[in-house]
């Protein structure tokens, strides 16, 4: 039995999103088929919110609904601490913790030239005008330990050598 052409598309959708394979497809579709059409409504409602109203931070890259976000505006922050992440989830792991009080630039990815993205795709830039602009006493790599994470913390400590800033990493 083939299923209906409005859910074979809206498993596709489901597809294209990251670690969701066929077979997860399936079970979300049809776990959404089997909701009230008042929870379908609001679960899209609030994807086009989020869409609508996030934006990236301009100082630190992180997804936020303010200009500049809540870390980077707040007073009680330690600006003089960066702690460098790939993507906005690991803003929020760190953040879970409380542990940390130091601001963040997100690099929006990792060095990984197999998937085409290189330094250039990233914000290292932003993180080196950043750098020169705020004098912080340390920079914190907070980058996965594969492949990608390592290559990228390898650059940023050869991009940061001259700059006389305590570079760390976590372990």
């Amino acid at each position: 039995m083939s299923l209906p052409k409005s859910v074979q598309k809206l498993i596709t959708q489901f597809d294209k999103l990251p670690g969701i394979g066929p077979k997860t497809s399936e079970k979300l579709v049809f776990h959404l088929l089997n909701r009230p059409k008042e929870d379908l409504k609001e679960f899209a409602d609030s994807l086009l919110d989020a869409k609508e109203q996030i934006t990236i931070c301009p100082i630190c890259f992180n997804y936020s609904d303010t200009t500049p976000c809540s870390i980077c505006s707040s007073s009680a922050r330690d600006k003089k601490t960066i702690c460098v992440v790939a993507e906005t989830q690991d803003v929020q792991a760190i953040e879970k913790t409380n542990n940390f009080q130091g601001i963040y630039h997100v690099l929006q990815g990792t060095i990984n030239p197999p998937e085409g993205i290189t330094p250039d795709k990233l914000r290292l830039r932003e993180l080196q005008e950043r750098i020169q602009k705020d004098q912080p006493n340390e920079v914190i790599l907070a980058l996965n330990h594969d492949i990608a994470g390592e290559a990228t913390s390898l650059y940023l400590i050869k991009l940061l050598k001259d700059t006389n800033i305590n570079i760390t990493r976590l372990a």
